[in-house]
């Protein structure tokens, strides 16, 4: 019985993982004729495009004319977040799901809305100091802080990373704090 529970739980991980493949694939067959700039860099004016590309190797895209950088980036990251919590919510409700997997999923979700919330409160802060915007990854043991200017002084740094600190307990060698002006 428990070989069994074992291998549905297989077969359902491997099912999730096709079908992310596949929200992955048509996400790019649907941005392959979108023309780009440069991996990281920002698009200086007049309707230029730009993209950033993700540690997964996900892209990106955004055009400086209209799309605002920031408000592109949390739409993605929340349809991502939605998509990841579907799936940990399909494993929960499994009943196919022996008590490990069971325990697994639901403390990805609990952890994954954890991030979410420390994300938010870290973009918050940021822009409390008087940045005009920010946008904030965390995941255990790395957090990337992009910030709407074009150069960050040594102080600003220290600031930043001082919130950053405080909200994730992070060491300040797992935190990247860019500069990102649109």
């Amino acid at each position: 019985m428990k070989l069994e529970g074992k291998k549905q739980k297989y077969i359902l991980i491997g099912g999730l993982a096709l079908l992310l493949a596949g929200v992955v694939y048509w996400n790019y067959r649907l941005n392959a004729g979108k023309e780009t700039e440069g991996v990281g860099t920002a698009a200086q004016g007049g309707g230029e495009s730009f993209h950033i590309e993700s540690m997964s190797g996900d892209t990106l895209e955004t055009s400086a004319a209209g799309e605002d950088y920031f408000e592109s980036f949390r739409t993605e990251r929340e349809s991502v977040r939605e998509l990841e919590i579907g799936y940990l919510d399909e494993i929960i409700a499994t009943s196919a799901s022996d008590a490990e997997t069971l325990a697994d999923a639901q403390a990805q979700k609990l952890a994954l809305v954890n991030n979410m919330e420390t994300e938010f409160t870290i973009e918050s802060l940021i822009r409390a100091k008087g940045f005009a915007d920010a946008a904030v990854t965390f995941h255990g043991g790395s957090v990337n802080v992009i910030v709407d200017c074009e150069t960050l002084s040594d102080e600003q740094v220290a600031q930043i990373l001082d919130i950053v600190q405080r909200e994730t307990g992070e060491s300040a060698e797992n935190v990247k704090v860019i500069p990102g002006a649109q």
